[in-house]
């Protein structure tokens, strides 16, 4: 999946389907949950290729957390924080086979 693929898939789970400037906040929002997701050490092929479907989720996750003012933050960023367990105890410290 490319990164565009990525940002479209991102504006369907915050429910915005306009293409405008707001963009560029979804793109910083995706750009900050794989810089998360490397922190906590996933391996830099899983963030190049965006194929696998927990660091997808992970993604969406963070996104529909953190976009504009939301009344569900603590529910979803704990969905974001469930989706980071499941990853730390997968294989996802090395290179994608």
């Amino acid at each position: 999946m490319t990164r565009e693929e990525l940002l479209d898939k991102a504006k369907i789970r915050v429910r915005k389907s306009s293409t405008d400037m707001l963009d560029d906040d979804i793109s910083q929002l995706i750009d900050v949950a794989l810089t998360d997701l490397k922190r906590i050490g996933v391996h830099q092929t899983y963030i190049d290729e965006l194929e696998d479907p927990l660091v997808i989720e992970a993604v969406l996750n963070y996104v529909k957390a953190n976009y504009s003012i939301n009344s569900d933050y603590e529910r979803l960023i704990e969905c974001y924080n469930m989706t980071l367990t499941k990853i730390k105890g997968g294989n996802y410290r090395q290179p994608k086979e």
